[in-house]
């Protein structure tokens, strides 16, 4: 009994439903391709706040948020295709859409009738300028979400602040700030908050 209480709690920390706006109740992970990854929200009327647990279904089920729980009969609405499509309009160097911090850009190249693209990576501590195409160490990366999940904030300096990309039902992405507890900071690795990761720009 100790064990799943103290498995509860570290879920508990990086609950991915607002519970505030939500309610009590079980709810879908919106992040969640799979649609198996939901979270529970308790209200505690005692200090008037919610409390939050992340669970993931039987690898048999899915969540159903019609039901609001698991079951064998719901279709997952998400699916996945393979796409040879790319960013490339023009020959050159452009921004790599699915980096989150400016680290990398891409090169395009036509050959045939066909843009082929390649990622290539900025030097560290530079940042990826669309409006110079040259790796720039004094560029100031504006974030914008391109998938889902949390990612570091690059113009952190103390690594404690990250963003937190959820899909909406249009296909958007909604983006949230958020700031690691002051005893920790946030992991580009694990994507979560931690106090055993060593932010590297912080000099001791």
């Amino acid at each position: 009994l100790s064990f799943q209480l103290l498995s509860v709690c570290a879920w508990q920390i990086y609950a991915v439903v607002n519970c505030t706006a939500t309610g009590s109740g079980r709810f879908a992970d919106p992040a969640d391709a799979t649609c198996q990854n939901y979270t529970r929200c308790i209200y505690n009327a005692a200090n008037n706040t919610y409390v939050s647990y992340n669970y993931v279904c039987p690898t048999t089920s899915l969540f159903s948020p019609l039901l609001s729980q698991c079951t064998s009969t719901y279709t997952c609405p998400n699916t996945t295709t393979n796409s040879t499509a790319t960013a490339c309009t023009v020959e050159g160097f452009i921004a790599d859409p699915t980096s989150t911090d400016c680290s990398t850009y891409l090169q395009c190249v036509l050959i045939n009738g066909v843009y082929i693209q390649t990622q290539l990576p900025c030097p560290a501590g530079t940042f990826y300028n669309p409006a110079t195409t040259l790796c720039d160490p004094a560029y100031v990366c504006t974030f914008t979400c391109a998938t889902g999940g949390r990612f570091p904030n690059s113009a952190d300096a103390t690594c404690q602040s990250y963003y937190y990309c959820v899909l909406a039902a249009n296909g958007t992405f909604a983006q949230y700030n958020y700031t690691c507890p002051t005893t920790s900071v946030f992991s580009p690795l694990t994507r979560l908050c931690t106090n055993t990761y060593t932010c590297p720009t912080v000099i001791g």
